[in-house]
């Protein structure tokens, strides 16, 4: 981590709870994603202010909050419980800081010659200081530094599936391209039409890549955006046979209302990074029963194969 990321990380957060002690540290107070499991976490942070879904939790603190994201079982594979890392299940994916106030960048006198800029996004105002060596991420919206995220750094790649493109293998000086096409709640059929357009568009070039992007709304059902993404990629994948390492699928965060983004990507064009619009303080959760969750993924999904 570096000493600028660690002055960031002691002016937004409580000094007597996350304060960084030492400089040289890996990760964020000791917890390294793709290292540090659950385990680790709660024994540095005690019990999560809040339980998000199964793999994501929520600390609180007078000036920020901090979402731990954890691995939910094995990787690289199609399916709500595969991972994008070979790493076990718990195992610390991403951390996610949020001030309750931001902070002028120009404060924290980065080396911005360590971070990749991209801008673009749902709100293109926002700009990502992208440093890949040391797995961090900051966003920052009118100059004042949003949130910062601690992910993996670039000696993790050899974790990453096949697959999977890293931010390092574009060039993501520029914007990434805009979407391809947008829709909130619809019917199923007409869900069917806009991807099967959507692969139509990828089809055309083979070095072209799809994203798909899902934001829940400010009132959703726990793991309702991610498992929506995965419902989108499998009928791509299952039913037009569309290969599974040219399409990403990603819970995006949460938005007003629910969306769904979908993107095209050139060959050497940046990818597109999630932009939620909701803070999950924020959030009313709909509480379901897991079986009944269950259920209702697998009747969509089967909903989507009748439609071919």
């Amino acid at each position: 981590m570096s000493v600028k990321t660690i002055a960031l990380i002691t002016f937004f957060l409580s000094p007597t709870l996350f304060l960084v002690s030492s400089a040289d540290a890996q990760g964020w107070r000791g917890i390294v994603p793709l290292h540090s499991n659950r385990a680790d976490v709660e024994r540095l942070l005690g019990p999560p202010s809040e339980q998000l879904a199964a793999y994501s939790v929520l600390y609180r603190t007078p000036d920020a909050t901090v979402v731990v994201d954890y691995a939910q079982g094995l990787p690289c594979g199609i399916g709500e419980k595969y991972s994008q890392w070979r790493v076990s299940r718990n195992t610390v994916e991403s951390i996610l800081i949020t001030p309750r106030m931001g902070s002028p960048l120009s404060q924290l006198r980065i080396d911005k010659a360590k971070y990749k800029k991209r801008s673009g996004g749902h709100r293109p105002d926002d700009i990502y200081y992208i440093n890949e060596q040391d797995g961090e991420t900051l966003r920052v919206f009118q100059n004042q530094v949003m949130d910062i995220t601690f992910s993996a750094t670039a000696s993790d790649e050899h974790l990453r599936c096949p697959g999977i493109p890293s931010s390092s293998d574009n060039n993501c000086e520029n914007l990434a391209p805009p979407a391809f096409d947008r829709y909130r709640d619809i019917p199923l059929d007409s869900e069917k039409q806009r991807l099967d357009n959507f692969l139509i568009a990828l089809v055309n070039e083979e070095s072209r890549r799809g994203y798909i992007i899902v934001y829940a709304g400010r009132r959703a059902h726990v793991g309702e955006a991610k498992a929506h993404a995965l419902r989108a990629k499998n009928y791509l994948v299952n039913v037009r046979h569309f290969p599974a390492s040219r399409l990403t699928a990603m819970d995006g965060g949460y938005r007003e209302q629910a969306e769904v983004d979908l993107y095209v990507v050139p060959e050497g064009t940046c990818p597109p990074n999630p932009s939620p619009t909701v803070d999950p303080r924020d959030l009313k959760t709909v509480k379901a029963s897991g079986s009944s969750v269950r259920k209702r993924h697998s009747r969509q999904a089967m909903q989507l194969r009748q439609l071919n």
